[in-house]
């Protein structure tokens, strides 16, 4: 009986694999026209979303827990006890944007209850155009100070290249940089906290690029979300403000929800409203998570909007323990 439910578990394995190689090979076809949108637009906060965060439309402030809380919350990573690989791929045709990423977090091993990830990131849009590419390194911490409270913090290092002789002054490096050095390269910090209110309602707050680099390539913003998840399901409402893309602050605010059917499904929803962009978008998407792994996609629409784009993600989670045993056991608001 083990043997037949190990043997179905390799099968859905090597389907999932199948489908990360088929995007593999339809994404440079589906990014062989011109970008459409603005470099803002296109850029996004220069942010990775994996498919959760993106379904949700953002909004896992409070609630986005494993490699997810790496990226929107360093605080939410010692609120599962998860050892977590994933591999994230995503793109959007309208910006010629690509982005790939790989991720560990790991709340298991260290006996003080201290909680680490590390993950890495690779992006380019419009090559075509202002042709940029972006490497994002991090790591981050994270530590429950009793049941209520978790304080958490990230470095990385953000290198962002550029083209020359694609700004309003041609090839000037107030413009665009120089063709031998990257147009950013620097150390940044974020840093988050998590209050659980009772054991379902969270608030979450998180300060990011907290250097004040001063430019768009690291914007510095403050984010809080408030969320409430049980055992089968997520609800949580996020807000945004953005204090450097733009000549004063903009907000954007988030909602998303999530629901898992049979234990092994997930079914997300979320909106997104971006006062910067003056873009309104809907984003949904769906998941497996077996007791080893997880394959889940999203897709993220704009509604309104000058020039409305698409983004979508998908990704492969693997779930690791020092028991030999699936963390998923934890149920899903723990994978």
């Amino acid at each position: 009986m083990l043997r037949c439910a190990s043997t179905r578990s390799s099968a859905r394995f090597a389907s999932a694999m199948l489908a990360l190689g088929m995007w593999a090979v339809a994404t440079p076809a589906a990014l062989a026209s011109p970008s459409t949108t603005s470099p803002e637009q296109g850029y996004d906060l220069g942010d990775i979303e994996a498919p959760r965060a993106l379904g949700m439309g953002g909004a896992l402030a409070a609630t986005g827990v494993s490699t997810v809380g790496l990226y929107l919350n360093p605080a939410n990573m010692a609120l599962a006890q998860v050892y977590h690989l994933e591999g994230i791929a995503a793109f959007s045709p309208e910006a010629r944007r690509q982005s790939y990423g790989v991720g560990a977090v790991d709340s298991i091993l260290n006996s003080g209850h201290l909680a680490g990830g590390l993950a890495g990131s690779f992006s380019s849009m419009d090559p075509d155009g202002i042709d940029r590419r972006w490497t994002d390194i991090r790591g981050g911490l994270a530590y429950p100070f009793g049941d209520r409270l978790s304080i958490g913090a990230t470095i990385r290092s953000l290198r962002v290249q550029q083209a020359t002789g694609v700004g309003p002054f041609g090839a000037s490096y107030a413009s665009d940089g120089t063709s031998g050095s990257p147009l950013f390269n620097q150390i940044l910090f974020d840093v988050g906290a998590t209050l659980s209110i009772t054991e379902a309602l969270r608030l979450g707050i998180v300060g990011k690029n907290l250097t004040n680099p001063g430019t768009s390539f690291a914007p510095t913003t403050l984010n809080a979300g408030l969320g409430y998840t049980v055992h089968q399901f997520t609800l949580e409402a996020d807000g945004l403000a953005d204090f450097t893309t733009w000549q004063s602050t903009k907000y954007r605010v988030a909602v998303g929800a999530e629901l898992f059917v049979a234990e092994h499904f997930a079914i997300r929803l979320g909106y997104r409203y971006d006062q910067g962009l003056q873009t309104n978008a809907l984003s949904g998407g769906l998941g497996y998570v077996d007791q080893r792994w997880s394959i889940e996609g999203s897709v993220r629409r704009d509604v309104t909007g000058d020039n409305p784009s698409t983004m979508m993600s998908l990704a492969l989670r693997y779930f690791v323990d020092t028991m030999g045993q699936s963390s998923a056991g934890q149920g899903p608001v723990g994978y």
